[in-house]
């Protein structure tokens, strides 16, 4: 698990004050990939022909809600504060919103074969185009706009309550790809 860690915090080819941040959360993140995407969501990891971890994403489905006080109880028990705002409360977190799939993290290894990032994008995609659901990735996943960006993912406005970064993907018959 700790070789997907990494990946999912690889700070590659991000800002400098994005990747300390991302740097930061490995232990958050462990925590959240055992504990709640484990759990409730699907974790997709690309290996290479040795098995080593080139890529990694983990998708939250549409209607499931991971208590807040218990992200943040699990934390405490860990003793870790939070150091980014991790996909939690996932049937709240972007209101207004029809329902969707979630990216909440995602990470390729910079010496990945380039079709490791596709095999954990596109089985939860075709899952979407399907349903005619849009997909969003909020952080940490959206620190990675430039590898999400030829898989249909565009900036989206945050607003003042959640000043994180997001994006969103609208099913592949929407936007024409």
């Amino acid at each position: 698990m700790n070789a997907i860690v990494r990946l999912l915090s690889g700070d590659h080819g991000l800002p400098p004050e994005t990747a300390a941040l991302v740097s930061a959360s490995q232990a958050q993140l462990r925590l959240i990939l055992a504990h709640f995407g484990l759990e409730t969501g699907k974790v997709w990891v690309a290996e290479s022909g040795s098995g080593a971890p080139e890529a990694a994403a983990v998708w939250i489905p549409p209607g499931v809600s991971i208590d807040e006080e218990e992200h943040r109880a699990l934390l405490r028990l860990h003793g870790l504060r939070p150091t980014l705002m991790p996909a939690r409360d996932h049937d709240g977190r972007i209101p207004g919103e029809e329902d969707h799939w979630l990216l909440a993290a995602v990470g390729i290894a910079p010496t990945a074969h380039p079709a490791a990032l596709e095999a954990v994008l596109d089985p939860v995609l075709r899952i979407v185009d399907g349903a005619s659901l849009p997909a969003y990735a909020t952080a940490p996943a959206s620190f990675q706009a430039e590898l999400l960006a030829p898989f249909g993912f565009e900036p989206c406005a945050s607003g003042a309550a959640r000043p994180e970064p997001r994006l969103r993907r609208p099913p592949k018959g929407a936007y024409g790809g």
